[in-house]
């Protein structure tokens, strides 16, 4: 456990990463769980290189976005990303740093830099189903197949518009191939299994 002042290090390994414009989703292939990160928690985990201090990510969040942030924003995203074991080290910081209650009070109007990171546990293969929960959502050509993330191989459903089912069913394939083969031509979806269609 590391101590409250030793700066805090990312985990990597065993980690499915997709970062979209404002959060990052992180599944733990370890633990079955798939993380969403808000802006505000994704950067404090993006910069957890241990080496860098509570003080030293307030200030580089502050040169980020032009605004103050308080250390205890800081204390509060690592305090989560500890318990969802997205660090290399539990971090100790019970009973010295504000709840997330007091820090939206302390924050106010800057309420919006307040960091959450919101788990799910995805079902197992032993537990009769091996897709991750992050992929039973629709997935819309955007800009290529990685969009289908850690959804990649996963058999779905596969639509030859970005209505999601709404209308021409293709076939039923993985993410990655519906995108692959049709996304030159047209603009695609996929849907995991569960829709009636596959």
């Amino acid at each position: 456990m590391n101590h409250p002042n030793q700066p805090a290090k990312a985990r990597r390994e065993d980690l499915v990463v997709q970062e979209l414009p404002d959060e990052v989703l992180v599944y733990d292939l370890r633990n079955h769980k798939a993380h969403c990160l808000n802006q505000t928690a994704a950067f404090v985990w993006n910069h957890c290189d241990g080496q860098t201090t509570a003080p030293q990510l307030a200030a580089l969040m502050e040169k980020e976005w032009g605004a103050p942030v308080s250390e205890d924003v800081v204390w509060l995203a690592l305090k989560q990303l500890s318990r969802t074991n997205l660090l290399e080290e539990h971090v100790n910081v019970e009973g010295m740093r504000s709840s997330r209650r007091a820090v939206l009070r302390k924050l106010g109007a800057a309420a919006a830099l307040t960091p959450l990171v919101i788990s799910i546990v995805a079902p197992t293969a032993s537990a009769g189903s091996s897709i991750p929960t992050v992929c039973t959502s629709c997935i819309k050509k955007i800009t290529s197949t990685a969009d289908c993330g850690i959804c990649l191989d996963i058999q779905g459903a596969c639509f030859d518009n970005s209505g999601c089912g709404q209308g021409g069913f293709l076939v039923c394939q993985s993410c990655g191939t519906c995108f692959g083969t049709h996304g030159a031509t047209t603009t695609v979806s996929w849907v995991a299994p569960g829709t009636g269609f596959c």
